[in-house]
């Protein structure tokens, strides 16, 4: 490896994957990674903390990928520092596959998408089960309101290091809240128009 952490391109650049891209010439486009200590860059920052959706990868005991996915209101991903996030663990299928994953092996890759802007965030790290019921009270905390569901316990996630990437094949799409706050700029400029054309009718 190199530097003195581990980079996304140490996780995901094993020599056959290394070598599938020199076939192509990918590897020269590689930015060699760097040594300073991980840290969240500001947008990657905005986009967990507004998401309301992301995909949790775990590793089976059996040495498979497992996938899920984490749903819940805008916020309730946290950022608890500049390396660590937290997200509340609500019950589920019975099944506790993940939180099962979790305690044999803890590393995980989260992955976001804000579809408006079609930016995808991978979240790599390592992360371990909670139920400390001060911390559960603290992921409740949305700012302006708080999650009355159901908490069984808290997902805790030391990041390693993330990976934006490219835009390609993602199709936009807006929630009803982000629909209606459009349609409302229009509602407007209809009613200013309908009230312009009242009052021309009114002087004639």
């Amino acid at each position: 490896m190199t530097g003195t952490r581990t980079t996304y391109a140490d996780i995901a650049f094993g020599p056959r994957v290394r070598a599938r891209q020199e076939q192509v010439g990918a590897h020269l486009r590689i930015t060699p990674p760097g040594d300073e200590p991980f840290r969240f860059d500001p947008r990657d920052r905005a986009l967990i903390r507004s998401s309301d959706l992301f995909f949790l990868s775990t590793v089976t005991e059996s040495g498979w990928p497992y996938v899920q996915h984490r749903g819940g209101p805008p916020g309730f991903i946290h950022v608890i520092d500049e390396r660590t996030l937290a997200f509340p663990d609500f019950p589920g299928n019975q099944q506790y596959v993940t939180t099962g994953n979790l305690d044999h092996d803890g590393r995980v890759c989260l992955f976001f998408v804000d579809f408006p802007t079609r930016r995808r965030l991978k979240v790599f790290g390592t992360a371990h089960t909670s139920e400390d019921a001060d911390l559960i009270t603290a992921v409740r905390d949305l700012g302006d309101s708080e999650i009355r569901s159901r908490i069984e316990r808290v997902v805790v996630v030391a990041v390693t290091d993330v990976d934006v990437n490219c835009t390609s094949h993602i199709r936009p799409r807006w929630d009803r809240a982000a629909v209606d706050e459009r349609i409302d700029l229009y509602r407007a400029d209809i009613a200013r128009l309908q009230a312009r054309i009242a009052e021309l009718e009114a002087a004639t």
